[in-house]
């Protein structure tokens, strides 16, 4: 579905500042002082519209305003069909000069209907926004199955982004969440597509290290078609991975940097501030940079968003390479005690039938060879935590658990051992869903099916591998199963794609096998 449109301004700034169904006496006093910006004229809304954090009553919405040259005030409105003869809220909103004219404006009103869709958009004096919907979430009691998205790792310069476009035309998403690797920050090779050039940064060679070129780089990928629709489609929610801030870093240890411009720290703060700026996705004065949460979406679903890059310690090993140390379970962490200790008492409060762990890098083990993991970078480098956590969550009676994943470019599937092997008690599941465009395990090994095979073959946990395509997977969490498929475009070389199932799952209430279906 299209939701682009046009239409006339007429009346648009009679009564701003205003909630339709009465005025909010709490918003009050904030929206005389908004009201007293100039409403923003010229300027477009270049990166299309974006919501998130989905609430009973609530939604966060935000856009970015191009071509202002000084703060300027917006307005937005909801509406309960998409051609806004039924418009039920309208607020003024700020294009702060000091965010890079980022807008964001949290809804919450009773108003807004537990599990409704709508439709929202912005404007100025002589421009609308494109037309945006979301759904609010459902009942702590509503048994209505929940259906989300999750993608990871769009590398601009590796392709097109023909999976976002498939995943725009999904039907009935709650929720889409990125699990990292929105951008890449880092000097740009293997260009896989000629005129997806990206020339952002000093040396215009894609590597970003100041604010500056931190917005310049989502204005890029925002700039793109098909992820403006996936986004005005969709409620958003979304966790960061390295490529955010710099490659491969760990905590307060640095990655990998060509030419380091400025100090790290002050990269990290520039590329988490931009995160924050150009996704719907506020935090509390002061939390800026704590982005762990659960959203509960439902008697069927809670989703627990994960931060495995800003607490963890060093690597163990260089990634993708063999790391047998890491079989000792050396006592280090990736989530950090305060989070660690958060997300067991966070499983084991919840009621929902399925917990949906959003993270960004593989719990499954991974060897290759045999005994060898190959990735200290995921959970196989931080192994004595994962059992802790995992063998908390048996003790306690947690079932249902399934780990959604990105950051390494292939689809696997398969069951989670305390050990990360079949050595060990069986915990939950897991869903690696490929990625949007950037190259895999196919490209760094070469042969793609002798890899394929190998790694399931050493891996039997691994129901599925699959190293060649990209894409994303679509979950339908249900009373008495969870449900799972592997979506990819033919192509992501074409600017336009079929996009077709590569394989789809379920897992039955109470079971940590998965099945195909």
């Amino acid at each position: 579905m299209d939701l682009t449109r046009r239409s006339l301004l007429a009346g648009a700034g009679a009564g701003a500042g205003a909630l339709l169904l009465g005025r909010d006496p709490a918003r009050v006093a904030g929206q005389a002082s908004r009201s007293a910006l100039p409403l923003a004229r010229g300027g477009t809304f270049a990166t299309g519209v974006m919501s998130g954090q989905p609430a009973l009553d609530g939604i966060t919405l935000s856009t970015r305003v191009a071509g202002l040259e000084r703060t300027s005030r917006l307005q937005v409105e909801i509406s309960r069909d998409d051609d806004f003869r039924s418009v039920i809220y309208r607020q003024d909103v700020v294009a702060d000069a000091e965010r890079g004219f980022a807008a964001h404006h949290r809804a919450q009103h009773p108003v807004l209907r537990p599990g409704e869709q709508y439709f929202y958009r912005f404007y100025t004096c002589d421009e609308n926004s494109r037309v945006g919907r979301f759904r609010t979430a459902r009942p702590a009691d509503s048994r209505e199955p929940v259906r989300v998205g999750v993608f990871s790792c769009q590398k601009y310069h590796q392709g097109y982004y023909t999976a976002h476009a498939g995943l725009a035309d999904v039907r009935d998403l709650d929720l889409v969440v990125c699990l990292g690797d929105y951008i890449y920050e880092e000097v740009n090779r293997n260009q896989s597509v000629p005129d997806r050039k990206d020339t952002t940064g000093a040396n215009r060679n894609g590597e970003i290290m100041t604010l500056a070129e931190y917005r310049e780089k989502y204005a890029l990928y925002q700039g793109d078609p098909d992820l403006q629709a996936m986004h005005a489609n969709f409620a958003f929610g979304a966790i960061w991975d390295d490529h955010e801030v710099e490659n491969d870093y760990a905590g307060a240890t640095p990655g990998d940097a060509e030419q380091r411009r400025v100090p790290f720290e002050e990269r990290k703060t520039n590329g988490y501030r931009a995160w924050r700026e150009n996704l719907p996705l506020l935090a509390p004065p002061g939390a800026e940079r704590v982005i762990y949460g659960r959203l509960n979406l439902g008697a069927n679903a809670d989703v627990f968003l994960l931060d495995e890059r800003q607490y963890r310690d060093p690597l163990l090993c260089e990634p993708v390479q063999p790391c047998p140390q890491a079989r000792a379970e050396p006592p280090r962490t990736l989530l950090g005690r305060p989070q660690t200790d958060w997300l067991k008492g966070e499983l084991a409060s919840s009621r929902a039938t399925w917990k949906l762990l959003m993270n960004q890098v593989m719990i499954m083990g991974l060897d290759l060879p045999t005994g060898v993991p190959i990735n200290a970078d995921q959970w196989d480098g931080y192994a004595a935590e994962r059992r802790e956590i995992l063998e908390d969550a048996l003790a306690k009676g947690v079932t249902n658990m399934s780990w959604l994943t990105g950051d390494i470019h292939t689809f696997f599937a398969g069951t989670v051992h305390t050990s990360g092997r079949v050595d060990s008690p069986h915990a939950a599941t897991e869903f690696v869903a490929g990625s949007i465009t950037s190259e895999g395990i196919a490209e760094e090994f070469g042969n793609q099916d002798f890899v394929t095979d190998r790694i399931q073959n050493i891996n039997p946990h691994i129901t599925y591998a699959e190293t060649k395509s990209r894409g994303y997977a679509v979950l339908e969490a249900r009373p008495d199963e969870l449900l799972v498929d592997f979506r990819s475009p033919e192509t992501v070389f074409q600017p336009k794609s079929p996009v077709r199932t590569l394989a789809s799952f379920k897992v039955a209430n109470g079971s940590t096998a998965v099945e195909r279906r």
